[in-house]
């Protein structure tokens, strides 16, 4: 097959390099390379890739293709991997890649795609991992295993992640040595539409994890030029934990910060769920948005009253389980404030900040600090409750004066 196919898998070799240039996903990449392979005339049964990312909560994906149409993909918590260990042919192809990885000094003379091969039909394998007995049981005669390694600035060393890929067949005898040919030489061009989709993935994820989804998007898309800003008109929430200071000097360091993501994680999860954007933590506290683009002001400040009131319900639950368990507990202050705002970046030559900025944020800013003084866990500004049309939820609280601000400012709460 091998000499037959010959320029069928250059072609398949430059879709993958085209691939590489759109930086196509890694799921398309992968489903494609498998359907490409069986109109080629690969007997193939399944093939599974493994990849390594970047992302708070996923350590690795998975994606399982098979003849019969199923197509899986799946996320794997932090240190699942670790948790295999010495139990699957991935984990033990892996470790040995990386081994060698770390062998090769300087620049690499060639590409490592190291393979491993299990004859199931003949016993290979099925009585030192479970899932190849489960594979041979069901009838799997041959298992290939290639791991691909990503490099660092040209080179191999200690943090190169990397993918792994395997390709089972049923047919009897296994897979021929032409076709095993044919994979060796395609696996580093799939490694290469593999990567560029992986990082630009990667890219995105960091940026939305750091910077919000929405800022995210706007720097992957090119506006990074300092000074470029537009005029907005949004919602604005600024929250912080009151006591933490306090708390930080007593409490334990070890536990301190993950005393700190607890509460943060009440106020951030109702925001986003509610359609806002958390532009950057103040320490122990935060700044969002809820932008009103083509949207009603109104129904946007009713998404903003009710992250904000999801949010103290959140830390209301949190402080019970605390107090139930013996450990402090801490109180957050809401503010809620609507205007137009600067939206772009902000800073130096070197150093950017994509945020918000102008009168608005400050009057939040000051708002916020309103709540110890009142004795209540939100404050909204007039504006806001006017926009939101709805009196009967707020109180008057009366006027107050803001620091820097020369007119007092109408202070509501919650009813």
């Amino acid at each position: 097959m091998a000499s037959e196919s010959r320029p069928e898998v250059e072609a398949l070799k430059r879709w993958l390099i085209q691939q590489a240039v759109l930086g196509t996903p890694v799921p398309r990449v992968a489903a494609g390379l498998a359907d490409a392979l069986v109109e080629l005339g690969l007997p193939l049964w399944r093939a599974h890739l493994g990849f390594a990312t970047l992302h708070p909560q996923v350590e690795s994906i998975g994606l399982t293709w098979t003849r019969a149409g199923k197509r899986q993909l799946e996320m794997y918590e932090h240190g699942s991997f670790a948790r295999v260990a010495n139990s699957s042919p991935f984990y033990d192809a892996v470790a040995a890649a990386r081994a060698e990885a770390r062998g090769i000094h300087g620049t690499p003379s060639d590409i490592l795609v190291p393979m491993r091969r299990f004859r199931l039909e003949r016993g290979d394998g099925p009585d030192s991992y479970p899932l190849l007995a489960e594979f041979r049981a069901a009838g799997g005669t041959d298992y290939l295993c290639f791991v691909i390694i990503f490099g660092n600035d040209g080179r191999y060393d200690e943090f190169s992640t990397g993918a792994a890929i395997s390709f089972t067949t049923d047919r009897a005898g296994g897979f021929a040595d032409g076709e095993i040919a044919m994979l060796t030489e395609l696996m580093p061009t799939f490694g290469a539409a593999l990567r560029v989709g992986a990082n630009l993935a990667t890219t995105r994820t960091l940026l939305d994890t750091y910077l919000g989804r929405d800022v995210g998007r706007r720097v992957l898309s090119g506006e990074i030029h300092r000074g470029s800003v537009e005029a907005i008109s949004a919602a604005i929430v600024v929250g912080d934990l009151r006591g933490f200071t306090a708390l930080a000097d007593e409490a334990p360091r070890d536990q301190l910060v993950g005393m700190l993501d607890d509460y943060l994680d009440c106020l951030v999860s109702p925001v986003e769920a509610s359609g806002g954007q958390v532009l950057k933590f103040l320490g122990d506290g935060l700044l969002a948005t809820f932008a009103f683009d083509t949207l009603e002001p109104q129904a946007v400040c009713g998404d903003a009253l009710s992250a904000a009131t999801g949010a103290l319900g959140r830390i209301d639950a949190l402080n019970r389980k605390r107090q139930d368990q013996g450990q402090p507990t801490m109180m957050l202050d809401l503010a809620l404030h609507a205007g137009e705002v600067l939206y772009g970046n902000v800073g130096s030559d070197r150093r950017l900040d994509f945020t918000i900025v102008g009168p608005a944020v400050n009057e939040a800013a000051r708002l916020e600090a309103l709540c110890a003084t009142l004795d209540v866990p939100l404050v909204a500004s007039r504006r806001f409750v006017d926009l939101l049309a709805a009196p009967a939820q707020f109180r008057s609280l009366g006027p107050r004066t803001l620091r820097g601000v020369r007119t007092p400012v109408e202070v509501f709460t919650t009813v």
